[in-house]
């Protein structure tokens, strides 16, 4: 049976590598640079989501300020074309 094995092995050994082993670097390396890429991504988004409910977590703490009528009427400004040529 150990015969056997030993025999086995020899003749594997003996043989040609696979030709896709030499491509096998490349690949893994790949790979690799994607996980990496996908756990940056992942961690901006967690990042971005932490920092907007801590903004939102803060900006509800702050007392607003009452809301208040404009003295103007809605639409117009002091900037308008018809108040800028009648200077």
């Amino acid at each position: 049976m150990m015969a056997d094995l030993d025999h086995w092995l020899d003749a594997v050994r003996s043989e040609p590598s696979d030709g896709r082993l030499a491509q096998m670097d490349a690949a893994v390396m790949e790979g690799l640079a994607r996980h990496r890429d996908r756990m940056t991504a992942r961690r901006s988004l967690m990042l971005a989501g932490l920092l907007a409910v801590g903004i939102g977590w803060a900006g509800s703490l702050v007392p607003g300020a009452p809301a208040q009528a404009a003295s103007l009427p809605i639409g117009m400004s002091d900037y308008a074309p018809s108040s800028l040529l009648g200077q």
